[in-house]
């Protein structure tokens, strides 16, 4: 008996020695861990700084363009310039005016539709020369450019001026005017044939007679012939819609 107890005391004393070291390895790396938490703690302060810094330079940026907007005088002799637009539009103008798409709007696929239909096809969309024409067929210079009535100042249907902010719009509308002028003079300078159609000529009531006027003049200059125009979209249907009488493409009724 005392030698089992004597032994079961050397045991004791040997897992003692063993909790003490294991407990001197998690005080060292618990020590590590302090630091590392310091060393984080320290870095994420750095970055809150760096990022209020930065914050800071904007406004200071932002600050001074709207002082120098301030003191820049517009086409018209106003003092509303590209820089200060996006401090003088309202927020829910800006957020429309962001929501317009630039390609692959409605009248532009209705007309692209309308050229497949009629065979001339090839075509290439906004091809990279002034003012980036919607429909272009390099190989011939010839160019067609379906403009938005509001934006593009139609002179068919004249659309009204917004009432609020008149000067700011003025100013637009200008710039845009003059942009249009110096894309379709670019143009000719360069030998293109330039056909603009304007977005109300793509209403139901005057598609028909619109294309019966611009696809002729692309064929000559294209050197194509047309083809048998689709009664649907002879009835002005928009592309790729449906009739209600006709299958859909996996064979079932609409």
């Amino acid at each position: 008996m005392a030698k089992g107890k004597r032994w079961s005391h050397a045991r004791v004393r040997k897992n003692a020695d063993a909790r003490g070291r294991l407990a001197g390895l998690g005080g060292l790396r618990g020590q590590e861990d302090s630091k590392a938490a310091r060393r984080h703690a320290a870095g994420k302060a750095g970055s809150k700084a760096r990022q209020r810094e930065l914050l800071q330079r904007i406004e200071e940026r932002a600050h001074q363009e709207r002082e120098e907007a301030a003191n820049r005088i517009g086409p018209r002799g106003g003092r509303t310039p590209r820089i200060a637009e996006r401090y003088v539009v309202a927020k829910n103008v800006r957020k429309s005016m962001q929501g317009n798409k630039g390609k692959d709007t409605k009248p532009e696929l209705l007309v692209r539709e309308r050229l497949r239909a009629a065979g001339l096809t090839g075509y290439r969309l906004h091809w990279k020369v002034p003012g980036r024409p919607d429909v272009a067929w390099p190989g011939k210079r010839t160019a067609l450019f379906i403009n938005g009535c509001f934006w593009h100042r139609c002179p068919h249907c004249q659309p009204r001026m917004p009432k609020s902010n008149v000067e700011y719009w003025t100013v637009k509308f200008d710039r845009n005017l003059e942009r249009d002028e110096r894309n379709l003079r670019e143009l000719h300078e360069m030998g293109w044939t330039v056909h603009v159609i304007w977005e109300c000529q793509l209403k139901k009531d005057k598609i028909d007679a619109t294309m019966a006027e611009l696809l002729p003049q692309l064929a000559r200059e294209l050197g194509k012939e047309l083809k048998e125009p689709d009664k649907a979209l002879s009835d002005g249907a928009m592309p790729n819609e449906q009739r209600p009488d006709e299958p859909q493409p996996n064979g079932s009724a609409s």
